[in-house]
């Protein structure tokens, strides 16, 4: 070839190049759904957290510990650990220490193995755990531990035992230097979790603990009060009594069960200015109990509607583990990654009610929503700018350190009038062929191949869809 006709070449290609970005970028200025994949603006957030793990009383028989880690789930709460592995001495104060009367100095007076090798997964998968350190919900018409401790400095001093254990090698332990300690759950569920409608009285117990841990343990983040709700007086007044006594709250914990995303996406917004204006504007924000919940309790836990509702919830696409309800977890998963909260925990991985694993083994679409966005988390932390004006509608492009790896997280959350979508590409070529992954009521996780042109992407959800693009 002369030097002409490699000049005139690589002009020609040097051209194509550029019309092809220039077309990209008016298709993105005008797109009201876009992805840049060039443009960089920092690590997606860690905000998919889980409640318990793999069932530790059936790793014999039915062992899910791949498929929990497959996840790559950032934190695991461990509330209501008993429920989850019947039979089992887990993690509740009360079982490791049988008898709250004893000497908590004496090594002897803990019984802590199971929960050793329940943790001791929870790491292997690379998670962190969340030590709650209180008692499992009672549903009995007799509560037995769900209920005020009578002596807040002995059961502070019990506690402290357990994080020893865990963190200082006390007792045969470990130096694992688990990070949260959580204390009690839900104070304000009277009768299920607490006795005394004076919320001082939890306050009170809250800084006795708060302040007997961090004396021995200065280290670790303690907080609470995993309110049911985010009542904000409570929180205040938690706040201010914490301020008067010179206790820690390193976190603030609530839950929410909702079937709009702004139930969850809205609330730690205030909770931020209200603990800020209390002189905490540190404290992390942990919502470490949620789920999609288009119900009602009394359907869930009592007998309204009969036997078929509670199925329905159990079974249907737009029931509590769906196909609406995966799409609900990632758009909120991704419109957190713009708020404040820096923790959240779905509840729960395996628990039979509100678990993502049915009660016949097989996993359902929630678990496949969070699937989707450990694999991004994991093979593509890095957040691009992404466009999506829509309320219910949510993206989250991502890409690895050295840009090969491309993903986009599309979440099309209960349109009534589900119409095809098209997205706006910068960053990757004008037009070729990609791998998408999705969630819809017809599968709980299918895999087909796209073309696209034009800089264009055009997806054609349902009502209620997820979908993962791999370019």
């Amino acid at each position: 070839m002369t030097k002409l006709g490699f000049f005139l070449t690589q002009t020609l290609c040097s051209s194509v190049v550029f019309l092809l970005s220039v077309v990209s970028v008016f298709a993105q200025q005008d797109a009201e759904y876009s992805v840049n994949f060039d443009a960089r603006i920092g690590a997606i957030k860690p905000v998919n957290g889980v409640n318990l793990w793999a069932k530790f009383s059936r790793e014999t028989l039915e062992n899910r510990q791949t498929d929990a880690e497959a996840c790559h789930f950032s934190t695991v709460r461990l509330h209501d650990a008993p429920w989850d592995n019947e039979g089992m001495r887990l993690v509740d104060v009360h079982q490791i220490f049988g008898n709250l009367n004893a000497d908590p100095k004496n090594p002897d007076n803990y019984f802590f193995a199971p929960t050793d090798d329940y943790i001791a997964n929870i790491r292997k998968g690379g998670a962190v755990p969340i030590y709650r350190l209180g008692t499992s919900i009672e549903h009995t018409a007799v509560k037995y531990f769900a209920k005020k401790p009578q002596d807040f400095d002995h059961y502070a001093e019990i506690c402290a035992g357990i994080v020893r254990h865990y963190n200082a090698g006390w007792a045969n332990g470990f130096e694992w230097n688990l990070p949260y300690w959580e204390i009690w759950n839900e104070p304000n569920i009277i009768p299920q979790m607490w006795d005394d409608p004076d919320w001082d009285a939890y306050c009170r117990f809250y800084v006795v603990v708060a302040k007997r841990l961090r004396a021995e343990f200065p280290d670790i983040k303690i907080g609470g009060p995993a309110l049911a709700g985010h009542d904000l007086n409570k929180i205040r007044r938690l706040a201010e009594l914490c301020k008067e006594e010179n206790a820690p709250l390193d976190f603030l914990s609530w839950h929410c069960y909702a079937s709009a995303p702004e139930q969850l996406i809205d609330p730690p917004f205030e909770v931020r200015k209200t603990l800020d204006d209390a002189g905490f504007p540190n404290t992390e924000l942990h919502l470490n109990e949620w789920h999609y919940f288009p119900t009602q309790w009394n359907v869930v836990h009592g007998t309204n509607g009969g036997d078929q509702a509670k199925r329905e919830l159990a079974t249907s696409p737009e029931g509590l583990h769906g196909a609406e309800a995966a799409a609900f977890v990632d758009l909120v998963l991704t419109r957190w990654q713009d708020g404040p909260l820096d923790m959240g925990n779905y509840y729960a991985f395996g628990l039979d009610t509100w678990g993502m694993i049915d009660n016949f083994g097989k996993l359902r679409p929630t678990y496949y929503a969070f699937l989707l966005f450990g694999e991004q988390i994991s093979q593509a932390p890095i957040r691009v700018e992404t466009k999506d004006p829509g309320a219910n509608v949510s993206l989250l492009g991502s890409v690895d350190e050295m840009g090969v790896a491309r993903r986009l997280l599309v979440s099309y959350y209960k349109q009534n009038d589900p119409a095809p979508i098209s997205i706006a590409l910068q960053g990757v070529p004008a037009k070729g062929e990609v791998e998408v992954v999705q969630i819809d009521y017809d599968s709980d996780y299918k895999t087909t191949t796209v073309k696209y042109a034009d800089g264009v992407l055009t997806l054609t959800p349902q009502k209620s869809s997820v979908f993962l693009i791999r370019f």
